[in-house]
């Protein structure tokens, strides 16, 4: 089996698992207990909270809030922000090109009255700064885009916007970083808030945090016992976070070596598909290295994603949060490619594991793939 789908969630890494069965067996106590056994889960989230200030390089105005992953970071962040600032403003703008979690989180604030605007995208499929700037005023109170695309792998001049926004402080600026960690180099602290999920980097499913700079001012969206900061209520899950903290410090700890090699594999493969006739390579050169977006114009991404499966060769079409959907991809049609071209895109997503066996095994298992669909192929160029 070769599993190129890791932009929709990666093996866990044997000592995260590890980590997360040893805290669930001998340290299952309740954090906000006052026994002696509570103080010392409470101690050990803390630390944990306090290590991951350090793995992200955060400044002494960000706090870190555990959440169960970036869908509802997104949505305290979005929420909890629009809500808090809609006495100064009514004005929100993202794109199109987000993930399900933010864009339909916009859509439910526009539908509670807030004014949403999307930015315009560049032909590359950048955010464009110059249609930001143009949307810029003062009733303007929330920005938000994601750091690197999920499909396509862009990734978005997240500092330049930060920059931008300086002449508009009362904007806060959300992004939903969960195809970034250790895999580019990050700058938070120019956001307001950035989102994480763990098991996009080698982390357990259902952990994730939200790092925010303005935990005083954000309103909640779960009530309850006032756990983490009083944002998201509920008791504190110790042996998820302190199992986030683990995965996170080996993307920390490797992160040169992990990117050196998904900038080595990447490579090879978007260099061996560009060899073949009327197979269109969607993502830009500069995109992280880890996401390759391709297409079959003629023949459908669900009947590709089947052929080479038959291959134990997994991959996927879109995002795996909306690939059930019937609807074309937003991020493609963001980019104003035509639906021959979206309908046959596939992603391909590899983690720094992929070997130059499994390399030579995929360039088999394409080149009968291809055969098997060239005559359907249709010409767009």
């Amino acid at each position: 089996m070769i599993y190129l789908d890791n932009a929709a969630t990666t093996k866990p890494h044997e000592e995260v698992i590890q980590t997360f069965n040893q805290m669930s067996n001998q340290y299952f106590f309740n954090p906000n207990s006052p026994h002696a056994a509570g103080v010392k889960i409470a101690h050990l989230t803390d630390k944990a909270r306090q290590n991951i200030k350090e793995y992200l390089s955060l400044n002494d105005k960000f706090e870190v809030v555990f959440t169960s992953g970036a869908t509802e970071s997104n949505n305290l962040a979005l929420q909890g922000m629009a809500n808090a600032k809609k006495r100064f403003g009514n004005t929100i703008l993202t794109t199109k090109m987000e993930h399900p979690s933010v864009l339909e989180t916009m859509r439910g604030l526009e539908e509670q009255g807030f004014n949403l605007q999307y930015i315009d995208t560049t032909s590359d499929g950048k955010l464009s700064l110059d249609s930001l700037q143009k949307l810029l005023n003062q009733d303007v109170i929330l920005v938000t885009c994601m750091h690197v695309n999920n499909v396509m792998g862009q990734i978005q001049p997240i500092e330049e916007i930060s920059e931008m926004l300086k002449a508009y402080p009362k904007v806060h600026f959300h992004v939903d970083g969960v195809q970034g960690y250790g895999k580019i180099p990050l700058n938070i602290n120019c956001t307001d808030s950035y989102s994480l999920s763990g098991h996009k980097f080698h982390g357990l499913k259902g952990s994730g945090i939200l790092a925010l700079n303005q935990i005083k001012t954000i309103h909640p969206v779960l009530f309850g016992g006032g756990q983490e900061f009083g944002l998201r209520s509920g008791t504190v899950n110790a042996p998820m976070n302190v199992s986030l903290t683990k995965a996170m410090r080996y993307m920390y700890e490797s992160a040169k070596e992990h990117n050196e090699i998904l900038s080595k594999q990447g490579r090879k493969i978007r260099t061996f598909i560009s060899s073949y006739e009327g197979v269109l390579i969607n993502s830009p050169e500069d995109a992280a290295p880890y996401i390759l977006n391709i297409s079959f114009p003629g023949v459908k991404g669900e009947v590709l994603v089947n052929a080479f499966s038959k291959y134990e060769i997994y991959l996927s079409t879109t995002s795996a949060c909306s690939s059930k959907k019937s609807s074309h991809n937003e991020t493609l049609k963001a980019m104003g490619y035509s639906t021959l071209r979206i309908e046959g895109s596939i992603r391909i997503s590899i983690a720094s594991d992929l070997s130059d066996e499994q390399i030579e095994t995929f360039k088999i298992a394409f080149d009968k793939v291809y055969k098997e669909v060239k005559e359907l192929l249709k010409n767009e160029l």
